[in-house]
């Protein structure tokens, strides 16, 4: 961790456990900091913008709950906050019913909506989800926070509960591990299009 990234982290500690101890702008302050972070962190595993921002309410009003039980000394605010949003997205996705028509519906509406471009990035988004579909749960957990949500080993690390040799581990088998189908995928699909 760098020196920035470290007085970073310090900062929103002492923030936060001023704002548990009822100061308001010590609060605002680590909202500000850490709202785009979990409006991230939600709005990429969640499609409906209603549903993403109901969830990152729900977390900001959790951190106001519970603030009193962050103990700085055993992780930073926000590892500590996204574990909050990323629990508010799993009860969602669990009582979720709505249907997949709705996430086409919405992309349709959208004027901004190129059906080519779009296509193309669907098939690409096909092929790395169905790679890493072959992967553990908790692998694809791993590779959204580093990738989809900008978290640092460490931080990913303190999120779900792993030692950070295990998660850089994980990642480095991971990543060969794709490569190396990829590798195939791309030498056979070669192949099939020299043979015609």
């Amino acid at each position: 961790m760098s020196l920035r990234e470290t007085l970073s982290a310090a900062r929103l500690s002492r923030q936060a456990v001023a704002a548990s101890a009822g100061d308001t702008a010590a609060f605002r302050q680590l909202y500000r900091a850490l709202h785009p972070l979990v409006w991230r962190y939600v709005s990429r595993r969640i499609a409906g913008r209603a549903d993403v921002e109901d969830l990152v309410s729900r977390t900001f009003m959790r951190v106001v709950e519970h603030l009193h039980r962050f103990e700085p000394e055993r992780g930073n605010v926000r590892a500590w906050v996204l574990g909050i949003a990323r629990n508010a997205v799993i009860d969602h996705l669990r009582h979720q019913r709505a249907s997949g028509d709705a996430d086409v519906l919405e992309r349709l509406a959208d004027a901004a909506f190129d059906p080519a471009r779009a296509l193309e990035d669907d098939e690409r988004q096909a092929r790395l989800r169905a790679l890493l579909s072959s992967q553990p749960a908790v692998v694809r957990e791993m590779f959204a926070l580093r990738f989809g949500d900008g978290l640092r080993v460490r931080e990913i690390a303190a999120l779900l509960d792993m030692s950070e040799a295990a998660v850089k581990q994980r990642f480095a088998r991971t990543l060969r591990e794709l490569r190396g189908k990829l590798e195939v995928e791309a030498s056979q699909k070669g192949a099939a299009g020299y043979a015609i």
